[in-house]
């Protein structure tokens, strides 16, 4: 059911930022893999799960994608990344098992995923660096782990064009594959970096010579639109303050007082006349009389 509003796997993901400090995963396989799809998961969890489903080395071929800083929203449409969209909308009909979960909690670090399958499939490794966009004219049989290591995301305009040139890499990479083999694409992915965070995702081996580097990789001008955007909003915006538990506590409030003010009125209502409480002697009278 939610697959259905998937923009590239619309699933709202337009809808805002839910947990900023969250990034969607993606696997989608030519073999029949036992594993579900989910809204929310730990970096944990999930990988727990990819283990149980590839403990039977099911493919010859698995390529590891590594996309750091990026967010569920970048995927909001089809258009972000398309031919990643094809096999995780059924369009591809080779594609016979797929996972999404849309926020993954904690990172989900390739090197373990590579570990794993090393360790259960004694896979070799490719390594194809996403930045230069240079890679072999074919791979060497399996069972083989090809990893992508992108570059993280700019927070420019150009944004959603790197992710859709990077979706066009990994699709000619798997072209590269044999037709008569079996592949399992995993798209892992990291948080991208928001501008009124202090966390970094950008990676440097000197922090010091970097510094002047990593200034001009960050996007000044829309951390001062964003933190404009974030003093002008209203209180309304962030908090709900009428839920409905206090609707019913309103009602339930309403009803009492008019059961109230129906009784008080009953008890007002009621009239008995001063004679009601005077002694009626004439019977006693009466009696002595006689």
């Amino acid at each position: 059911m939610h697959l259905r509003k998937f923009g590239l796997l619309a699933l709202g993901a337009a809808a805002v930022d839910a947990f900023r400090d969250t990034s969607p995963f993606f696997l989608a396989s030519t073999s029949e893999l036992l594993a579900t799809s989910a809204n929310v998961k730990t970096g944990t969890s999930l990988l727990g799960d990819i283990s149980n489903a590839l403990e039977s080395c099911p493919s010859e071929y698995y390529v590891i994608v590594n996309q750091p800083g990026v967010h569920r929203s970048d995927f909001a449409t089809r258009k972000s990344a398309p031919r990643l969209g094809a096999k995780m909308l059924g369009k591809d009909k080779a594609i016979r098992s797929k996972i999404i979960v849309n926020e993954v909690s904690g990172l989900l670090e390739t090197s373990q995923i590579q570990d794993l399958l090393a360790r259960t499939c004694q896979t070799q490794v490719t390594t194809i660096n996403g930045s230069t966009g240079t890679y072999p004219s074919y791979f060497e049989s399996g069972p083989r782990v090809i990893a992508i290591n992108f570059p993280v995301l700019s927070l420019g305009s150009d944004r959603a064009d790197e992710l859709s040139s990077n979706d066009g890499l990994i699709a000619d990479v798997i072209d590269r594959i044999p037709s008569s083999s079996k592949y399992t694409l995993l798209y892992v992915t990291s948080p991208r970096e928001f501008p009124e965070t202090d966390s970094a995702v950008y990676e440097t081996e000197d922090v010091y010579s970097d510094s002047v580097r990593i200034e001009l990789k960050r996007d000044y001008s829309a951390h001062s639109r964003d933190s404009k955007s974030d003093r002008t909003t209203s209180l309304f915006d962030e908090y709900q303050f009428f839920t409905p538990g206090i609707f019913m506590g309103f009602m339930a409030s309403f009803l009492c007082i008019i059961i109230l003010y129906i009784a008080l009125s009953a008890i007002s209502s009621l009239q008995v006349p001063y004679a009601a409480f005077e002694k009626d002697t004439s019977a006693a009278v009466q009696k002595k009389q006689q």
